[in-house]
C-alpha cells in the first residue's frame, strides 16, 4: 500500500465541535494519544509512502503537530477537503495523492489489525460506491471493502467508549516510558503517598498526583494536577488540567474548563460551581492578607536603598540580564501590595494585578497553561507557608538563572 487516505468527517461529528470547539477530530486524544498518532501508526505498518488527512477546517495545532511527530521517509500532507462525499467521489478528487495503491479509511475509526497480512486478507469487493464508514482499498482500478472489525467514533458517547476499548485492548501501542501492572507511566511523573492506582491506566508525561488520590481505569493527560482526596474512575482528564481535591469523578471527561457527562451530553462549567472550598474564601483570608502585606513591606524596605542606586542604569537597560536576576522589575509592585492595587501572590488564574506566581517556581519555561494549572493548586491550598515558599522560591530562580535559561522562558 502506497497511500493511506484519512476520512474522519465523512459523518457530521457536531458532537466535537460543540464539545470540543478547539479541537478537530485529529486532535482528539485517544487513550492518551492525539487521534492523528494512531493513523500515523497505521500508515508505517502499512510501509506507506504519503499519508493525506483531510478535514473541513484547516486546524494550526493539528498541522504542527503532524510536522513535529513526522517520522522518518513518510509525507505527511494535511488539507481542508473530504467531508460527507462516497469513497468514488474522494478518489476522483484526489486522484494525484490516491494513484492506484491506496487504503482509505472512510469515517472517524481505527481498524482493529495487528498485521498487514490480516488486513490485506480482510478484503472482498465492494458492491456499492462506498457511502458506508468502513476501510477500503483502491488497487489497480478495483474498490475493495475490509470486513474486518474497527472502533467508530460518531458521537460523544462512543468517543468515550472507544477511549477505554483502546486502553484495554492491545492492538495499539499506549503512551508511557514503562508500564508495570497495565499502569502506562509516562517520563516525570509525580507521585506522592498514599495514593491507589488500579489498571488499566494511562500517566503522561508531566502529571502530578496529590496524596490520597485513588485512581483506576482512567486516562490523565500530559501537564495535569490531581488533587488531594480525589477519586477518579472510568474517567478521562484532559492535559493540562487541575482537577480539585475531594472530588468524585466518575464516567465523565474533564476538560480545563468544564466536566462533560459523555452519556447524557450535560456540561458543569468550573465558573458555574466551586471545585473545593478555597483558604482565600473562608475566615483566614484577612491573616493570608495581611502576611503578604508583611512580606511586602520588608522586600520594600530592604530593596529601597539598592533600587535607587541600581533605578538609574535599569531606566535605561530595563531588558538588562543582570536587573532581570535582581528582578528590578518587580520592586514597585511590593509598594503596590502595600496599597492594595495588586496581590503578592496570584490567588487565582483571573487575576491579573499580581506581583509573584506559583508556576515560576517550578520552572521559568512553564507555559501558560501550566501555570494556570499552578494558580488553581494555590488558590487552593494557599497558606502563610506557602506564600513565603513562592515568593523566595521566585527569587531564588531568577537570581541563580542562566541568560540561556531566561531567554527560553
Amino acid at each position: 500500500m502506497k497511500h493511506l487516505l484519512i476520512n474522519p468527517y465523512s459523518q457530521a461529528q457536531e458532537w466535537c465541535k460543540d464539545y470540543f470547539p478547539d479541537r478537530s477530530l485529529g486532535m482528539m486524544p485517544v487513550a492518551g494519544r492525539c487521534a492523528a498518532e494512531y493513523f500515523i501508526d497505521l500508515a508505517l505498518r502499512c510501509d506507506a509512502e504519503s499519508l493525506l488527512l483531510l478535514g473541513p477546517t484547516y486546524n494550526e495545532h493539528l498541522a504542527e503537530h503532524l510536522y513535529e511527530y513526522q517520522h522518518g521517509a513518510l509525507v505527511l500532507d494535511y488539507r481542508r477537503g473530504g467531508g460527507h462525499d462516497t469513497v468514488r467521489r474522494l478518489l476522483d478528487v484526489y486522484t494525484e495523492k490516491c494513484g492506484n495503491d491506496c487504503l482509505i479509511l472512510h469515517g472517524m475509526l481505527m481498524p482493529k489489525v495487528h498485521t498487514l497480512e490480516e488486513l490485506l486478507a480482510s478484503f472482498v469487493p465492494c458492491t456499492d460506491e462506498g457511502s458506508e464508514d468502513g476501510i477500503y482499498y483502491w488497487k489497480d482500478g478495483v474498490l475493495l471493502k475490509s470486513n474486518i472489525e474497527f472502533y467508530l467514533i460518531d458521537s460523544l458517547a462512543s468517543y468515550f467508549e472507544v477511549n477505554f476499548q483502546v486502553l484495554n485492548d492491545d492492538f495499539y501501542n499506549l503512551p508511557g516510558y514503562s508500564s508495570n501492572g497495565n499502569i502506562h507511566t509516562g517520563t516525570n511523573v509525580v507521585i506522592k503517598n498514599n495514593c491507589d492506582l488500579t489498571g488499566p491506566l494511562v500517566l503522561n508525561d508531566n502529571t502530578f498526583i496529590e496524596s490520597d488520590t485513588r485512581i483506576s481505569t482512567a486516562i490523565i493527560g500530559e501537564r495535569s494536577l490531581i488533587d488531594k482526596g480525589c477519586s477518579v474512575e472510568h474517567s478521562i482528564i484532559f492535559d493540562r488540567t487541575y482537577t480539585a481535591g475531594n472530588l468524585e469523578i466518575k464516567d465523565k471527561i474533564v476538560t480545563p474548563g468544564r466536566i462533560i457527562d459523555p452519556y447524557t451530553g450535560g456540561v458543569l462549567e468550573r465558573n458555574s460551581f466551586s471545585y473545593a472550598f478555597s483558604p482565600i474564601q473562608n475566615r483566614s483570608s484577612w491573616l493570608l492578607r495581611l502576611w503578604e502585606h508583611f512580606i511586602a513591606l520588608i522586600l520594600a524596605v530592604t530593596g529601597l536603598i539598592p533600587y535607587l542606586l541600581i533605578l538609574p542604569y535599569y531606566l535605561t537597560h530595563k531588558n538588562s540580564h543582570w536587573c532581570w536576576k535582581l528582578s528590578m522589575d518587580r520592586y514597585p509592585g511590593y509598594w503596590s501590595v502595600l496599597l492594595f492595587r495588586k496581590e503578592l501572590v496570584k490567588s487565582h488564574p483571573a487575576n491579573e494585578h499580581y506581583v509573584f506566581q506559583m508556576g515560576e517556581i517550578y520552572g521559568l519555561q512553564n507555559t501558560p497553561e501550566q501555570r494556570r494549572i499552578y494558580d488553581y493548586y494555590y488558590h487552593y491550598h494557599c497558606s502563610c507557608f506557602l506564600v513565603l515558599q513562592v515568593v523566595l522560591r521566585s527569587l531564588g530562580k531568577r537570581g541563580f538563572a542562566t541568560y540561556v535559561e531566561r531567554k527560553r522562558s
